[in-house]
């Protein structure tokens, strides 16, 4: 199935890149993701957290939002649910948990 599948006549296409901006730094960036961004549906979404327990936060529209760790040549769902995760949640909940 194509992404023109989803995608009503007038809807619109943004690619976004590393929007973790910290609101101490920058406030502006940091609003933009508690009011412009919670607008927006996410089509593909990748994060990627490093150490011993890493792991990637994963979405391919329309599906779910996955935790996956890479074991292997294999990739391992450890959780997953409907709305997106934060990032904090991810990496101080679930990782370490799985």
């Amino acid at each position: 199935m194509s992404l023109g599948t989803y995608l009503q006549p007038c809807s619109s296409i943004v690619v976004l890149n590393e929007l973790d901006y910290p609101q101490f730094f920058y406030p502006k960036l940091a609003a933009l993701s508690k009011t412009f961004l919670p607008k927006m549906e996410t089509v593909y979404y990748i994060h990627n957290f490093k150490g011993l327990k890493g792991g990637t936060l994963f979405r391919s529209y329309p599906g779910p939002w996955k935790v996956l760790r890479r074991i292997g040549n294999k990739y391992m769902s450890l959780h997953q649910q409907e709305e997106m995760p934060s990032l904090k949640e991810v990496a101080l909940n679930i990782l370490p948990s799985a």
